[in-house]
């Protein structure tokens, strides 16, 4: 009987108990759109093996199983992903006899718009077409353009400051540069992102955008710029806004009088 008992209580302390832990290093995990890799440090003394609470094959993890370890590591990677709305699932570290259970969420194109402040942004693609009363797509009224975001002789840029005010840089061409000035506010419970331009004297135009992506390289949009016309627009960040160049801004923003473009920083 007492042989018994000894080899029992060497079965519990070889098996993980309700006491052994098992620590993951975050519990939620944020992709942009981009395939990509994270990693997760998990420090267990049992072992352990990983269960994915659904279907989804956006998203691998790797290895699925592993033994007690102080820093071993998996990856989790995402594929690159084209919708408009975010993707989300999780799943559960269990160790092996279950007593102790790990959840992590990971996420998939969630906005963040403190990703694009105090970066520039070109245009990619802009596409635009009206719809009629219905709200169908009128015939022949659809004209897309693409671009070089990163030529900036043409076309214009977004300049997203950090304190919620902007900058628009229209060129043509066969023009001098315009800066409209504008204010922003973002409202994550329904994605829409408020635009506030200041366009010519005494004059303001105000338009509230449908945010469907917004990560540091990606910013895309889709909103009515006037009565049933309707644009849908990409924009990739071409470049970071750096402190001198904020400042300028700010100081030629605060030498206008009135409202309006800014038709010339030279001046």
């Amino acid at each position: 009987m007492m042989m018994a008992v000894v080899a029992m209580f060497a079965i519990c302390l070889s098996s993980c108990s309700p006491k052994e832990s098992i620590q993951v290093s975050q519990q939620e995990i944020w992709f942009p759109i981009e395939a990509c890799t994270d990693t997760l440090v998990i420090n267990a003394n049992c072992n352990w093996y990983i269960e994915k609470n659904d279907n989804a094959d956006w998203y691998t993890i790797s290895p699925m199983e592993g033994a007690k370890e102080v820093d071993g590591k998996i990856t989790v990677s995402v594929q690159e992903y084209e919708g408009d709305q975010f993707r989300d699932a999780w799943f559960t570290i269990i160790s092996k006899h279950g007593h102790i259970r790990r959840s992590v969420y990971v996420s998939q194109n969630t906005l963040h718009m403190g990703s694009i402040t105090n970066k520039i942004f070109g245009v990619i693609k802009d596409e635009q077409w009206a719809v009629d009363f219905e709200g169908q797509i009128v015939e022949d009224s659809y004209n897309v353009f693409e671009g070089n975001p990163y030529d900036t002789s043409g076309g214009y840029q977004m300049y997203f400051l950090d304190d919620s005010v902007g900058i628009q840089r229209d060129h043509h061409k066969d023009g001098p540069a315009v800066y409209y000035p504008f204010k922003y506010y973002y409202n994550p419970f329904d994605r829409s992102l408020f635009l506030k331009f200041e366009t010519v004297d005494d004059y303001v135009e105000n338009y509230t955008v449908e945010v469907m992506t917004a990560t540091d390289s990606l910013f895309r949009f889709v909103h009515e710029f006037k009565p049933k016309q309707w644009e849908r627009c990409d924009m990739r960040k071409i470049g970071i806004i750096d402190p001198d160049a904020k400042l300028e801004f700010t100081r030629y923003l605060s030498k206008r009088s009135g409202r309006g473009p800014i038709f010339d920083l030279s001046k």
